[in-house]
């Protein structure tokens, strides 16, 4: 197997490391072709800086938009390969806004570095955590058939990867094409920077480039805080709370491909960013249409996508390919996912991208726009300092507009038809609150949960452990329902929350969304409920309003332990996590590779950690 050395200029000054070789990672021998790709140029040379705690710490590379196109020469093939990937995840510093803080990165990457794969491809990368705390890493969307421990969730589908530890994560996607992400779940560190694309193409795929469209950008959208996310969590879980409330905190700016401008308008302390740095720039190819895939990686607000001047046709969601409408701005929730078509028809010319926070379903209620500026032509066209004069459209929902998914406002359609089974061999439900829940350190807090139970993760007693074990769950600890069989299953979601809307996301499957309303539905009312049946869009994340109820229709055919949890990070980290468990008797004769259940040697199987 080849080795690959990582950049001597950061490991041995900073680590006293000087490369790292690959593991196998891998349980059996794979035939097919291989493909490697370099944790950091053996060539490149990082700045670093002293910090306040006499640590150097290197200066994190910004990765421009340019890095986040899509090749053409890219291999779209029915014909499966392994590719690996060498990760380091530690910290660095950075001024994605202007304003300098810590943060937590890939390969000293921020957004952190692409995995583009092909369906069939087998994924291994090997995660090695310089950090003093433990870390996992999430592939969002992916389905994990028959890998349900690769998942990356702490205290459920794995022990945490050690501080000064690694681990191989080694998956096949199977069955699946689309926009992705991956992100870390270990506590709330995706907000301080752990995250980045991950995109599958298919020859399966309906929309073909070349054909539906020309140019392929990846687009990242994010809030972002100047606060450390472990700084956040501990104050939302004490009784003094977060700078004095028990109310998750607003974005001190908004971020594009990882550039932004700081507002620090909802901050409660004093913010003096030096000068913001120059807008992200897009450039996109005139007298050509261009998709756009969209990731909301916030970790709080629902945002808003425009481009002046530029509808945007809704063609993808959450690897889903849809006949979506042509709008004006995407409204997108924690986590979620659209590909838009975007036409530069009219010749060269620059435009803003706007990004705006849906101010109405945030507690302080206060809006925030991020802009990029969309090129379209050749670069030599503009100056490095010229800005676009655009105007953003006049029918923008109003930043005190109610929040709702855009598949609530339009219809998207998926465009390889899948209707859902006449009947459910099961319906499971699930009650959202909000309230005060008591937990196993003793204090009486505000929380979230589901059936009125707050999560707290036992993160070394990971619960699929316990079910190839065959063993229950202390469900004082741990909100659950169960799909016995194979089939389809009816998952009723009530959001009894009267004053918070929820982002929810599903681990290890896609749903299929067949009816929302009003109120609180149980089994008996689905007999009367105007349920969708016929080619009902398919999805993993979607916005959920307060007070309302959604009925998810899923397929039971992939074992495992699957967390289906808010995306808000603030609010999971306060308990709003539940999981579905799929087949538990299928999962009695399973288990996981060695590599695997080693995570959890010598440590305290009753010790409670962030979820």
């Amino acid at each position: 197997m080849m080795r690959v050395s990582f950049a001597k200029s950061f490991f041995t000054v900073l680590l006293g490391i000087s490369s790292l070789s690959l593991v196998s990672g891998a349980s059996h021998r794979l035939s097919h072709r291989r493909h490697h790709h370099n944790a950091l140029s053996s060539s490149s040379s990082l700045s670093t800086r002293t910090t306040n705690s006499s640590s150097s710490l290197p200066i994190a590379t910004l990765n421009p938009s340019s890095s986040l196109i899509l090749s053409p020469d890219f291999e779209i093939t029915s014909t499966p390969t392994t590719r690996e990937y060498n990760w380091t995840i530690h910290r660095a510093l950075a001024s994605p806004d202007g304003f300098e803080r810590e943060v937590t990165v890939v390969n000293n990457q921020f957004p952190g570095p692409l995995i583009e794969a092909n369906t069939g491809d087998t994924i291994v990368v090997h995660v090695n955590n310089l950090l003093d705390s433990p870390q996992t890493i999430h592939w969002h969307g992916i389905f994990q058939n028959s890998t349900p421990y690769m998942d990356g969730v702490p205290g459920i589908s794995q022990c945490p990867i050690p501080a000064n530890g690694s681990f191989t994560y080694q998956y096949t996607i199977t069955n699946q094409a689309g926009t992705y992400w991956w992100h870390s779940h270990w506590a709330v560190t995706m907000a301080d920077g752990l995250f980045g694309p991950l995109i599958v193409h298919s020859p399966d795929e309906t929309l073909k480039r070349g054909v539906d469209y020309d140019h392929d950008q990846i687009v990242v959208v994010n809030d972002w805080m100047h606060d450390q996310s472990d700084n956040i969590v501990a104050g939302l879980t004490s009784e003094a709370g977060y700078r004095g409330t028990d109310k998750p905190p607003q974005g001190d700016a908004t971020l594009i491909n990882g550039i932004g401008q700081a507002s620090c308008i909802a901050s409660n302390t004093t913010c003096s960013p030096p000068a913001p740095p120059t807008p992200a720039t897009i450039t996109l190819p005139s007298n050509a249409t261009s998709r756009l895939r969209l990731i909301s990686g916030a970790s709080h607000a629902m945002l808003r996508v425009s481009i002046d001047d530029h509808p945007l046709e809704v063609v993808e969601t959450d690897g889903t390919e849809v006949w979506g409408p042509v709008v004006h701005e995407v409204a997108m929730s924690n986590g979620e996912r659209f590909s838009v078509l975007v036409n530069g028809t009219e010749g060269e010319g620059e435009f803003w991208m706007r990004v705006g926070t849906a101010a109405y379903c945030l507690p302080y209620g206060v809006e925030q726009v991020g802009k990029a500026i969309v090129r379209f032509g050749s670069t030599d066209s503009y100056t490095s300092t010229s800005e676009p004069t655009s105007q953003a459209w006049d029918d923008l929902k109003a930043w005190n507009a109610t929040c709702s998914g855009l598949d609530e406002d339009y219809p998207l359609v998926p465009r390889v038809s899948q209707s859902a089974s006449a009947d459910a061999f099961t319906t499971q439900v699930f009650d959202s609150v909000a309230g005060v829940f008591t937990y196993v350190n003793g204090l009486s807090l505000n929380g979230f949960g589901f059936n009125n139970v707050s999560y707290q993760n036992q993160i070394y007693n990971p619960l699929l452990s316990l079910s190839y074990a065959g063993k229950s769950y202390n469900t004082s600890l741990v909100p659950s329902v169960s799909f016995d069989a194979l089939g389809s299953g009816n998952l009723i979601i009530n959001n009894l929350d009267t004053l918070i809307d929820h982002p929810y996301h599903m681990h290890g499957n896609s749903f299929q969304i067949i009816g929302r309303g009003t109120g609180r539905m149980d089994e008996a009312g689905l007999a009367s409920a105007n349920l969708t049946l016929e080619n009902p869009l398919r999805k993993d994340t979607f916005w959920m309003q307060r007070n309302t109820w959604v009925v998810l229709r899923l397929v039971t055919d992939n074992p495992g332990v699957w967390p289906m949890h808010c995306h808000i990070d603030w609010h999971m980290a306060e308990g709003k996590l539940a999981v579905v468990v799929v087949q538990p008797d299928a999962l009695k004769s399973m288990d996981g590779p060695d590599s695997w259940s080693s995570l959890c040697d010598g440590t305290d199987s009753t010790y409670v950690g962030p979820a």
